[in-house]
């Protein structure tokens, strides 16, 4: 997980604190992620997800995480302004100089709006199919 420091404005890897829990190579599902990413502050977050769904590929893709959630005072007002400004620039280094490519991209305020079946629905979406149309049959037959 990164998080800006308002301060200088740069990019800083967020490390154990007691309010998230980390990341690990057990982290596996969406909900474990979810409590990893902090409710109060802005996070960018890079999370490896290896789903699988019946009928389909397994899929190994790299999500990322935008979340901001709405938290009163001046320092949330200017978090909620410098975080939009650093998403381009965190993606394009992670993927310019980490080599990392972002299968799918979401943007929540808060992270608890970050669900398994979002994911799912992103990862796999449903096939419309799309009837041709046909001609109105002639009146009396």
């Amino acid at each position: 997980m990164q998080k800006i420091n308002a301060q200088d404005e740069s990019v800083e890897l967020v490390s154990d604190s007691s309010d998230t829990i980390s990341f690990t190579e057990k982290t596996a599902t969406i909900a474990e992620a979810v409590k990893a990413i902090s409710t109060s502050e802005p996070r960018f977050t890079f999370f490896r997800y290896r789903s699988s769904r019946a009928g389909a590929e397994d899929k190994d893709v790299l999500l990322f995480f935008y979340t901001n959630p709405a938290t009163a005072g001046s320092k949330a007002v200017k978090n909620r302004m410098i975080y939009p400004l650093q998403k381009r620039a965190v993606l394009t280094m992670a993927e310019k100089e980490c080599g990392c490519v972002v299968e799918k991209k979401f943007e929540v305020e808060d992270p608890s709006e970050i669900t398994e079946e979002l994911v799912f629905a992103e990862l796999f979406p449903k096939v419309e199919t799309k009837t041709a149309f046909r001609r109105p049959k002639r009146p009396g037959r």
